[in-house]
């Protein structure tokens, strides 16, 4: 574990995948990978069909919705649902991947944790093989964090004015 899997080993795992369950490796689907890896960060099918067309690159939504799927099950991209929100997609770039989910604005942040590495490596489970982890932390990030102590202030203000 713990290998980083830059765009190139991304593409060829994703070719790999394809080969071994027998699926047809169209043009669409590489285009689609193709601008996946070009988000930073967590995505929505949203997100992804207006790349796609803002690179007049025209294709199906159930194409892409197929195409997501078959991303996921190559173990290329993590999907999160956060209630109220639509799902988000966020691409695999390490077979360690820790995960910080902010539960009112959505955003996605990855982050290295050396120490959870170290013990997840050292972890051996019985009858089982583990080829990679995925970890979601779910919280606050700062910016909503701190929106909500602001807002949190201006209640107390007004409430001591009355």
């Amino acid at each position: 574990m713990g290998e980083m899997l830059n765009n190139s080993a991304i593409i060829k795992k994703f070719n790999d995948f394809l080969e071994a369950g027998h699926y047809r490796k169209t043009p669409e689907r590489f285009a689609i990978l193709d601008r996946v890896l070009t988000f930073p960060r967590a995505f929505t099918i949203d997100d992804l069909a207006l790349k796609l067309e803002a690179d007049a690159y025209h294709v199906s939504r159930a194409t892409v919705y197929n195409s997501v799927e078959l991303l996921l099950k190559a173990g290329v991209l993590r999907r999160f649902h956060l209630d109220g929100m639509s799902m988000q997609y966020v691409r695999v770039n390490s077979t360690q991947c820790t995960h910080l989910i902010c539960t009112v604005c959505g955003k996605v942040k990855n982050v290295k944790d050396p120490n959870l590495a170290a013990f997840m490596n050292a972890r051996k489970y019985n009858a089982f093989t583990t080829s990679h982890y995925s970890l979601c932390v779910y919280g606050l990030c700062n910016a909503c964090a701190r929106k909500l102590k602001k807002s949190g202030r201006k209640k107390s203000q007004l409430n001591s004015k009355k």
